[in-house]
């Protein structure tokens, strides 16, 4: 599932920098809030799940965001 989701961030954010599940998405890969919106509605399509506002607002590092979509699925 993290390399999954790891593929993803690279496709939006178009770096080969290390993503660790320590990376910040704002902070070390630079993503603005168009970009966030992209991860998100593609995190929920290859996941069948839903991430809501108030996940996302929570949601700042690569770990957190894996941590949210494993207690999801």
């Amino acid at each position: 599932m993290e390399e999954r989701l790891i593929r993803m961030i690279r496709d939006v954010c178009a770096t080969d920098a290390e993503i660790t599940r320590d990376t910040n998405l704002t902070f070390d890969l630079g993503l603005k809030s168009i970009d966030l919106l992209e991860l998100v509605t593609d995190v929920e399509d290859e996941f069948g799940i839903e991430v809501t506002d108030e996940a996302v607002e929570g949601i700042h590092t690569v770990g957190e965001l894996l941590d949210y979509i494993e207690s999801q699925v």
